[in-house]
């Protein structure tokens, strides 16, 4: 049984390499969470003076070793150029863990944005850069190959026989994009696009030359408007593509004031309900709160997919964190309040 498993992660891991090609940038459910990842625009979007957030992304729970991702980002307005237009600045870190720590992968994205205000409408426009590091790494030493078989079992101090193995790979690139924004005391629109990576990038263990990760590319919008004085709708969809391949999500959510002080930024307590569908994979119900500064939220992925994993269920669940920094500047109230 040992060896059956042993064989069947060296098989994904030569996989995973060999088709790295094909292979997407990580995302998550929550994507509203994770601003950043969708376009360096969105970098110091919102109403807060900084944030920070972080998402925790659980896969294939219940199928061997699950698929573990984790980003955290902090950003902010760096500048006030006048009282509408700002330039802002922003990193985030998304790590990836698989085969219980034999594969990692760590993705750096450091980004600027300048938001300018089109007119007296609440009209306006951001334009974000990025610089792009990624760092995959595979622990060869705790897998098994056929080399290593002797007469008494596996052993790991003989050679691999596998002398173009690399155990690391590494990439550096950009990102921008632009974005249209509307927003007023009860409504806001972002409309963007944004290109991740414009040249392909070598990424293979195998020094392989012909195997690279393809730019991505998406659109995204988010709308969100006060349907009365304790209630908020929030509607928001973004659409991936890399490598030929594409996929679409979108949510909606209403934020249900709690607290008798309604929208006040310094004194708030909504209950998130919402409902999150990943176009042909997955349905995904949607919980959170925010208390003050503070906003949580949990997701779980029903899968639809026609895509079956066998006879067990995969299951993936995450967990966002947010906090949100206001200062006495440009504290906003009113009866909104962005997810972001």
């Amino acid at each position: 049984m040992k060896f059956i498993q042993k064989y069947y992660i060296v098989l994904l891991v030569l996989l995973f390499s060999n088709k790295v090609a094909s292979a997407q940038d990580p995302n998550f459910s929550q994507f509203i969470a994770s601003p950043l990842s969708i376009n360096p625009a969105l970098t110091s979007n919102g109403e807060s003076s900084w944030r920070a957030m972080s998402n925790v992304r659980t896969q294939w729970v219940g199928i061997g070793s699950s698929y573990i991702t984790q980003s955290l980002s902090v950003d902010g307005k760096l500048k006030k150029l006048d009282d509408d237009n700002y330039l802002g600045i922003g990193g985030m870190v998304i790590a990836e863990k698989a085969m219980d720590g034999i594969f990692k992968s760590t993705y750096i994205n450091i980004n600027t944005a300048y938001h300018l205000s089109l007119d007296n409408k609440g009209n306006g426009l951001a334009v974000g850069l990025g610089y792009i590091n990624n760092n995959t790494r595979i622990d060869f030493s705790q897998l098994s190959f056929d080399q290593q078989l002797s007469s008494i079992g596996f052993d790991r101090t003989l050679p691999a026989g596998e002398p173009s193995l690399s155990n690391a790979t590494s990439f550096s690139s950009a990102c921008a994009g632009i974005m249209y924004t509307y927003d007023n005391d009860n409504t806001f629109l972002n409309l963007g696009a944004a290109g991740y990576r414009f040249v392909k990038s070598n990424r293979s263990v195998l020094d392989d030359k012909t195997q690279y990760i393809s730019p991505r590319y998406d659109i995204h919008a988010d709308f969100g408007t006060a349907l009365n004085d304790r209630v908020n709708l929030n509607v928001s969809a973004v659409h991936m593509i890399q490598n030929g391949t594409s996929n679409t999500s979108i949510g909606t959510s209403f934020g249900l004031v709690q607290n008798a002080n309604d929208f006040n930024s310094e004194q708030l307590r909504m209950l998130n309900l919402g409902m999150f569908y990943k176009i042909g994979n997955a349905i995904i119900p949607y919980v959170g709160y925010n208390y003050n500064a503070f906003q949580f939220g949990f997701s779980y992925d029903v899968n639809v997919s026609s895509v079956k994993s066998g006879s067990m269920s995969a299951r993936s669940f995450e967990i966002s964190f947010m906090y949100r920094g206001f200062s006495s500047s440009n504290l906003k109230t009113g009866r909104y309040h962005s997810p972001f």
